[in-house]
């Protein structure tokens, strides 16, 4: 069939165009479909990290917005009283505001279920007006539980609970839910179900409800509410009614919108969501050298046609076009595969994010993830698409302008893609260096809106360097290889000098896999290596600050970041108990509540300094620690963190600002230290000192010191007896060993690293995918090469030894950039992109160990990439493979 391509009519052209590119892509998936089903494969991995993490991170503040819009209602305004509470006294001055039409009072706590199938499990309960709510606010009772809201509504024991929560936990109205709060132990009779106002499903189906006056009784909160919500006027701006309220309050309650919380929310995680999502696309990024590399083989396998079609008149642009469109169709297919594969993956993702977020930040409640076949899950399949077009399109754009170039009369001249490619490395070094140079300018600037991007930008333009390094190094090795062994009558070596000459004769394209596989490493040494150090740095600070011998707190303590007054205080009458117990030399009140310094929301922790600076310490900056406590309880002064001095731009000797109940206190900072349990900040004060200011005797945890003799699980066994042996429904606190509270610690921190180590996984496996595409191809290319060697002589053996030497080759000089990228990339990481986030410092460790791991596993993946290639290359008919084309 002979085809005419006249440049003046263009109708005929694009009549033609549409079955002569089907012919094409068919022709290309049928003569090459492993090679097509790596690259597709390749790009759906990469999509489907890139929107699992962003669907994870969507989902989880979508659910937190819903869950503050639900309970907030048609609130525009809330108070809120952090730890301390608001006094309930408050709420009758607040509704003689002007502005305000009313004043909801809410009682927020987190409960642990002590018995059942779900024991262990943290439940959250809404102390609410229920007269009111029930009869059309902001929740709905179900039908069949109407008619008992007056009667149960008071009763001491009566729970309301959500509709898929009684689905979940199989309740029925009647069922008794036994429960703790702090030292409350609960027995909860399920009165009825609820739900949301709208019907669909909200937080109140997830949820539990009490009456605010038997909320207040069940958690020994009479008086003291959490927050109160504020329906406005119409007619009267929202700003100034908040002005006029927040000028008759205590100076420590916060007036604010609902949706202020959702934003500090989400700027309190934005730095460890933008992080994962940044990991995330690394996927894409190696995804778009796979997909380099398979239209760069596309190029030069049918370097044949195209000189056809450039004789018969196609023009530059049209062939180009070709490759594009072609490189456009695999990407949408892989990105359909990797969006449908992200909304799986995403359903396991939600969950770890928001653990990993109520570990670390907020309290979240269960995330709903995403539906299969709902419109939400059609988008994310359709943004794949699209994510997987664009990489596609972009890998394939210079291997399509490549072949836009061809010259009819050179189109049969073998070796003209590669030559060209060769005469390139010089200038590849050359960008090579500027890339340096722009990594370490990017190293030095400051943050923008608190995020590091200069520092993703130097590590960009890091990776990018060492890529330009991967063209010189293939060509160094095959010279190297030659003339060290050149000169062998051994068998073996000369296969080895063989496929080192191969791979240098194709540099351009080796290069691309070699970098994919640089990328892939380099981002794994540099991520383990950070979170390698970052752990040894948290082991040596909990070594050097957990001091104490037993810990004595809430049985919720270890479930997160939980919210209310109950489950998160201990009563100080507990304080001589425990001090007189036989073994007991000393007993610190450790008491923590959120504050606001300087107009930063900050951790305030209260405990005896002068105990704390006999029988432990604070790993400071600089300075003795003894010295800074002792001075900081007899000045009245404050110990501060390192992220807190930072971000307030403070240090030892200068005064900070403190917002507490009886007005701005200005207090002197006498040391700094490090802290790596929160990124918010946090300052240490004498108790003395707090109590006299915030008047709250309550304790967060007892920290306890034993005597020399004492044996610690003996006394442990007593504290749990003699708490066990109270009257009255006491719940027995939790006493948790020094070595125990470590190990949960580091837990915790492993369990915050988990995500990136899927998503390293990822990249490496696409990265290993491109070898075996190389390999494939490059079989594929010299079936007449190695059917030659079999014809002189050559065995089988040989001819896989030969295809899997070039592997480990290609493997070497991968591994060899990836850890020089690795290394490099985790100095930014720790350095920049980690101190700008979160304001840590991470001590830089270079386990040698991982490095070994890490050279073995890339070139054990590079010749298990090969393995097949191999195998399938010495399998080759002889016949076919010297056969004219």
């Amino acid at each position: 069939m002979v085809i005419l391509f006249r440049e003046k009519e263009g109708l005929q052209e694009v009549r033609l165009l549409s079955p002569h590119l089907q012919v094409l892509i068919r022709a290309h998936v049928r003569e090459r479909p492993v090679r097509v089903l790596l690259s597709v494969v390749g790009v759906a991995l990469g999509v489907l990290a890139s929107t699992a993490i962003g669907t994870a991170n969507v989902e989880v503040l979508r659910s937190f917005e819903r869950s503050v819009a639900a309970v907030a209602g048609p609130a525009a305004l809330e108070i809120v009283g952090h730890d301390l509470g608001i006094d309930e006294k408050e709420i009758t001055r607040i509704r003689r505001s002007g502005g305000v039409v009313a004043a909801s009072p809410l009682v927020e706590e987190s409960v642990v279920v002590l018995s059942g199938d779900h024991r262990g499990e943290v439940l959250q309960v809404f102390g609410l007006d229920l007269l009111s709510e029930a009869g059309g606010g902001r929740l709905q009772v179900d039908e069949d539980s109407r008619e008992q809201v007056i009667d149960d509504l008071m009763a001491p024991d009566t729970v309301y609970v959500g509709r898929s929560l009684a689905h979940a936990w199989n309740l029925q109205v009647g069922s008794i839910l036994e429960a703790g709060a702090g030292t409350q132990n609960l027995r909860l009779r399920v009165a009825g179900l609820i739900h949301g106002k709208e019907g669909r499903e909200s937080l109140w189906d997830r949820v539990a409800v009490m009456d605010i006056a038997v909320a207040q009784l069940a958690f020994d909160s009479i008086g003291r509410i959490d927050r109160i919500d504020l329906v406005v006027e119409p007619d009267h701006p929202i700003d100034d009614v908040a002005a006029t309220i927040r000028s008759t309050l205590p100076p420590h309650l916060i007036v604010q919108r609902p949706s202020q919380r959702t934003a500090q929310v989400e700027n309190m995680i934005r730095s460890f969501q933008l992080n994962l999502t940044v990991l995330s696309w690394v996927g894409l990024l190696v995804g778009t050298f796979l997909i380099y590399n398979t239209m760069a083989f596309a190029v030069t396998q049918r370097r044949k046609e195209i000189g056809i079609y450039r004789a018969l008149g196609m023009t530059q642009r049209r062939v180009s076009m070709l490759f594009i469109i072609e490189g456009g169709l695999l990407g949408l297919l892989g990105g359909m595969l990797g969006g449908i594969g992200g909304v799986w993956l995403s359903q396991t993702l939600i969950s770890l994010v928001s653990r990993t977020i109520t570990d670390l930040y907020v309290p979240l409640e269960s995330v709903t993830t995403t539906q299969w076949l709902d419109v939400r899950s059609l988008l994310t399949v359709i943004n794949g698409m699209g994510f997987g077009a664009v990489v596609a399109m972009l890998g394939a754009l210079a291997p399509s302008i490549e072949a836009g170039r061809t010259v009819a009369a050179r189109a049969l001249a073998p070796g003209d893609y590669e030559q060209t490619q060769q005469l390139r490395s010089r200038m590849f070094v050359a960008v090579g260096l500027i890339l340096f140079v722009l990594s370490g300018l990017c190293s030095f600037m400051g943050p923008v809106g608190g995020l590091p991007l200069f520092g993703y930008l130097a590590t960009l333009c890091l990776l990018a360097a060492f890529a330009s390094f991967s063209p010189l190094c293939i060509q160094a090795l095959g010279r190297r290889t030659a003339l060290r062994d050149g000169a062998s009558t051994n068998g073996d070596v000369k296969l080895r000098v063989i496929a080192t000459e191969h791979a240098a004769r194709h540099p351009g394209r080796n290069a691309v896999t070699v970098s994919a596989l640089m990328v892939g490493l380099a981002i794994m040494i540099g991520v383990v290596v950070m979170v390698r150090s970052f752990r040894e740095t948290v082991e040596v600070w909990v070594n050097e600050t957990v001091m104490a011998d037993l810990i004595v707190a809430p049985p919720s303590w270890l479930q997160g970041k939980q919210i209310g007054h109950a489950s998160r205080a201990l009563p100080i009458s507990w304080l001589p108990v425990l001090s007189g117990l036989e073994g007991v030399d000393a007993v610190d009140t450790y008491r923590d509540v959120q504050v606001m310094a300087q107009g930063q929301s900050a951790m305030l922790v209260s405990r005896d300094l002068r105990l704390h600076a006999r029988r432990s310490r604070y790993l400071l900056l600089q300075g003795d620690s003894s010295a800074a406590l002792n001075r900081a309880a007899e000045t009245g002064g404050v110990l501060v963190s390192e992220v807190l001095a930072n971000r307030l731009r403070l240090k030892t000797g200068e005064n900070i600002t403190i917002t507490t109940p009886r007005g701005p206190k200005i207090v002197p900072i006498e040391g700094v230290f490090y802290d790596y349990a929160t990124d918010g900040g946090k300052m240490v004060m004498d108790r003395s000192l707090y109590r006299q200011l915030w008047e709250d005797d309550l304790v967060t945890v007892f920290a306890v010191y034993l005597a020399s003799d004492a044996a610690g699980e003996s006394v442990r066994r007593t504290i749990v007896r003699t708490f066990a042996d109270m009257k009255g429904a006491v719940a027995p606190p939790i006493v948790i060993k020094n070595k125990e509270l470590r190990q949960e610690i580091l837990e915790i921190f492993d369990r915050t690293f988990l995500l990136t180590y899927v998503l390293e996984l990822i990249a490496v496996l696409v990265a290993v995918l491109g070898i075996v595409n190389t390999l494939v191809t490059s079989v594929l290319e010299r079936r007449r090469e190695l059917a030659t060697l079999q014809a002189i002589g050559a065995s089988t053996k040989q001819v896989e030894r030969l295809v899997l030497w070039e592997a480990v080759y290609l493997g070497l000089i991968g591994a060899g950039l990836g850890v020089g990228g690795g290394l490099a990339m985790a100095w930014i990481l720790i350095a920049v992109i980690n101190k700008q986030s979160f304001g840590w410092t991470i001590h830089m460790t270079v386990p040698v160990g991982l490095l070994v791991q890490a050279v073995t596993l890339a070139v054990s993946a590079a010749w298990i990439a090969g393995y097949f290639p191999a195998r399938w290359a010495a399998r080759q008919s002889l016949v076919d493979g010297l056969r004219d084309e």
